[in-house]
């Protein structure tokens, strides 16, 4: 995979939180929460394969693998000497943190999920929705999808929310994007998954359609975590979409 764009951020003497973001979007998705954050932490976020200033995947290469996401991350880490750290994902980024969880729950302080789902949507859609990608490029396509990103009522009370992301999901590279979407599809860590001793907090948004309550309420059992935060009247994205509610969870739930 080509070379991944990785922020970081603050005092490399307090612990370090990474930050996933949602298909479709890009790092930035975590600005109104980082002043925040970074009063206690040292903050990571990168960008996902032809995302934002990350690198498109090769046209050429094979199909992602399951591991193609989290590796990088791991990798990166291992660069920077950081050995463990708290982590919060949204949508995909909260399904590698699923994969952290269950896989590298050594490196992990905590894991915050957000929106997302042991197995989200079904194969057939995802596979469906990379063929349109391809067929009509995501420029034609941000409307639509943006429009399912977010509540009514935050589209109403941020008049410049869909429009600031539509026009970033039309510079995402329409391939990468596409071979996401497969991996997506291919994705279903439902018999993964199981209890941790990890401090795990799971958040959603009342109004998300993409992952709605009932379906993190079932990634919930699946981890045993006893409460599930439902933030009102959002959609599929807290950190834009109230992120002073996002933060305040995040601080409550991560305070020594």
């Amino acid at each position: 995979m080509k070379k991944l764009f990785f922020t970081l951020e603050g005092d490399s003497n307090k612990s370090t939180i990474v930050l996933g973001h949602p298909l479709g979007m890009n790092s930035r998705v975590w600005d109104g929460i980082i002043p925040e954050l970074l009063k206690h932490f040292r903050v990571i976020r990168w960008d996902l394969p032809g995302h934002g200033l990350s690198a498109p995947l090769d046209p050429n290469a094979p199909p992602l693998t399951e591991n193609d996401l989290i590796n990088p991350l791991i990798e990166k880490c291992d660069e920077l000497g950081i050995k463990q750290f708290h982590y919060v994902g949204t949508s995909i980024g909260g399904m590698i943190g699923q994969q952290l969880v269950t896989q590298y729950p050594e490196r992990l302080l905590s894991a915050t999920l957000t929106n997302t789902g042991a197995k989200i949507g079904s194969k057939e859609a995802w596979l469906t929705r990379q063929q349109d990608v391809m067929a009509l490029g995501l420029e034609s396509m941000t409307a639509t999808l943006v429009l399912r990103w977010f509540s009514e009522h935050s589209v109403q009370t941020k008049p410049a929310l869909a429009s600031y992301w539509q026009e970033q999901l039309a510079h995402v590279d329409d391939f990468s994007y596409g071979a996401l979407c497969a991996w997506l599809g291919n994705m279903d860590l439902t018999d993964t998954l199981g209890p941790s001793p990890l401090p795990i907090q799971l958040i959603c948004g009342e109004k998300d359609i993409a992952t709605s309550p009932e379906l993190m309420e079932t990634l919930a059992s699946l981890l045993q975590v006893d409460k599930l935060e439902v933030i009102n009247q959002i959609g599929h994205v807290p950190s834009v979409e109230s992120p002073e509610q996002l933060a305040s969870l995040l601080g409550a739930f991560l305070s020594p």
